[in-house]
């Protein structure tokens, strides 16, 4: 089977869409397919993987309270016409169908093949699919499957957009046990990790900053906090670096303010043993709630979230149990299961 896939967002820029998309190229590769992703890039193209097309133009703007790196690039159909052509894929499989300019080419070239769209977003408010509903629309109409990442992604988009949907959560590779959090109590300090865009208000640092202010007053010395993203200290990492931070971590903190339809950060978190501190928001509370690997709380409250890294981490056999569970909650996502259920919709 050749497999074209697709994201819309700057490859050169860590994202939870880019690492969707890089993750599911290679584990279709691992199964025998033949599988190309094409997307942007504001960076020059490493010849490290031939499988990774760059094309497009990068352009930054604004979208569901976030920097988002795009291609508007008019430029690229010849490209797109020319590598579909060549590829001969049996399925295109877009992420965010509905981002233009390159997934509206892909699907415009993409003649016989199996069209399939995966849906990831998710905003309390935005109305974005409603003023762009003719070119919705028409690329709805262009489509033979549509995956949502969860619940709230497809009601997002069926809001507007009404279809038949297949949710397929995003999926994680589990590590090796050698980068797993070895079991052991939170230390001393305990170690606070945030992991992402602290310079997006909607991802909460400042909440998470207020946060460790009143740890730091009520117990001296106690609590240490490990930002790594943009915006950060530390800026971004590699994936060895981030496997580093997280094997240190006692307890990985997601204090986004909304806007999130599913919550990478805290599937690789809990991949590595670490449990959550979250905001009870819809795209974390449908697959968090009850797993008993952390806490949920309030969005944007500083104090509930204070109380809550307290409460995952002042008890060791509680620590413990949750940590325990977080492997056992990630397993359900491994990236292998989540696969099996796209190539039975590539194939039904």
């Amino acid at each position: 089977m050749r497999v074209l896939l697709t994201t819309p967002y700057d490859l050169a820029v860590p994202g939870g869409v880019n690492r969707h998309a890089l993750d599911l190229l290679e584990t279709l590769a691992r199964r025998g397919c033949e599988v190309r992703l094409v997307g942007p890039s504001s960076a020059a193209s490493p010849a490290s993987d031939p499988r990774i097309v760059r094309l497009g133009r990068v352009r930054v703007g604004s979208l569901n309270g976030a920097r988002s790196r795009v291609t508007l690039d008019l430029r690229i159909g010849g490209a797109v016409r020319r590598l579909l052509r060549e590829f001969r894929p049996d399925v295109v499989h877009l992420q965010e169908p509905f981002l233009p300019t390159l997934n509206t080419f892909v699907l415009r070239h993409a003649g016989s093949a199996l069209r399939v769209g995966t849906f990831h977003t998710y905003s309390e408010s935005s109305r974005g699919y409603l003023w762009a509903w003719p070119w919705c629309r028409w690329i709805n109409r262009q489509l033979d499957r549509r995956i949502a990442v969860s619940a709230a992604a497809r009601d997002f988009a069926t809001r507007w957009h009404p279809a038949e949907f297949s949710v397929v959560p995003n999926g994680v590779r589990l590590p090796p046990a050698s980068e797993v959090r070895p079991e052991r109590p939170p230390g001393s300090p305990v170690h606070v990790l945030f992991v992402g865009r602290a310079d997006e208000p909607r991802k909460g640092f400042a909440v998470l900053h207020a946060a460790m202010q009143r740890l730091a007053a009520a117990s001296p010395g106690g609590f240490a906090l490990n930002a790594v993203g943009p915006g950060t200290k530390r800026g971004g990492v590699s994936a060895a670096g981030l496997a580093a931070a997280l094997q240190a971590a006692d307890v990985c903190v997601v204090p986004s303010l909304g806007g999130e339809s599913f919550g990478l950060v805290a599937l690789e978190a809990l991949a590595h043993g670490v449990p959550v501190v979250a905001s009870r928001i819809r795209g974390y509370a449908e697959w968090l709630e009850g797993a008993g690997v952390g806490e949920l709380v309030a969005p944007g409250d500083p104090a509930a979230l204070a109380d809550g890294i307290r409460r995952v981490t002042g008890d060791a056999g509680r620590h413990a149990e949750y940590a325990k569970a977080a492997r056992q909650v990630a397993a359900a996502y491994d990236w292998e299961k989540c696969a099996d259920r796209l190539v039975a919709l590539y194939h039904r």
